[in-house]
């Protein structure tokens, strides 16, 4: 018997063992079958990962990102661009969305101090700035203290490094940052002023000034007599050259928005509903 024939009959005998119709047997071939071919693979695996581990190109180290991340610039000047300038009225554009009383994450400050010399003045062509304030809060006609929504100003002129918001209102007191203390400062690069007084002062790099304004809750309003409802806020904002708090200069503002503290429409016919407790 020759090679070829045996090879032939070995061939022919795994085969009808592999398809025989007894399931003994039919299983039993195969597992031998799957064996074989595990006890092959188990011997060529390692043999395969000890030559791909000498490989030179498999031992070359990845070349790092050279890229680098963009910067974030700290202008202060350049939060949102500006609308189109309107005629120089004494109230600018204003634009008034719904604000919630959410907490906005803090606009980017310029750390440079301020270094002109001298007093700081009101620049003396004053630019148009970018305001969402609230036209009206609603207030409860019994209520005598609130909370401001958070507001937002800017300006898109890069001369404009320096802000002074002047917040007032008839009847009310103002109370910024920590509440109950007046927070006053005359010197550094914050400058506050009337902190717990109907005529409120900030002056700081822009963002700055609205970062203290809507600092720890925001603006708290309170009525020393009477309720809230019925009065109003007024917000101005003007471009100094450095940080000043001069009540003088409140009126040379150009950009100016009115806060009104409106009543809740609370009907007299009003009734409260009673439950049982279960």
């Amino acid at each position: 018997m020759d090679m070829e024939e045996l090879a032939y009959r070995l061939r022919d005998r795994i085969n009808s063992y592999i398809h025989s119709d007894r399931r003994a047997i039919k299983v039993l071939s195969r597992l031998v079958a799957f064996s074989i071919f595990a006890a092959i693979i188990s011997t060529i695996a390692p043999t395969l990962a000890d030559e791909l581990s000498t490989d030179p190109s498999m031992m070359e180290p990845v070349a790092a990102s050279t890229q680098t991340p963009s910067s974030t610039s700290t202008e202060t000047n350049t939060a949102s661009p500006s609308p189109t300038p309107t005629s120089t009225t004494t109230e600018a554009a204003v634009i008034r969305p719904t604000i919630s009383n959410s907490s906005p994450a803090p606009l980017p400050e310029s750390s440079d101090s301020a270094t002109a010399t001298g007093p700081g003045v009101a620049l003396e062509v004053q630019p148009s700035y970018l305001m969402k304030i609230p036209r009206s809060i609603a207030v409860d006609p019994r209520a005598a203290t609130r909370f401001a929504p958070h507001i937002y100003a800017s300006v898109d002129d890069p001369e404009v490094e320096y802000t002074m918001v002047c917040i007032s209102g008839a009847g009310l007191r103002l109370d910024i940052a920590q509440k109950g203390v007046a927070n006053n400062a005359d010197e550094g690069s914050d400058l506050i002023s009337g902190d717990q007084s109907g005529l409120l002062i900030i002056s700081s790099s822009t963002n700055r000034a609205i970062n203290l304004l809507n600092s720890q809750g925001g603006l708290f309003i309170s009525s020393p007599s009477g309720g809230l409802a019925g009065r109003s806020l007024t917000f101005r904002f003007l471009a100094v050259t450095k940080p000043v708090a001069d009540p003088a200069l409140c009126g040379a503002a150009q950009s100016a928005a009115t806060t009104a503290l409106r009543p809740l429409e609370l009907g007299l016919s009003t009734v409260k509903g009673g439950g049982k407790l279960k």
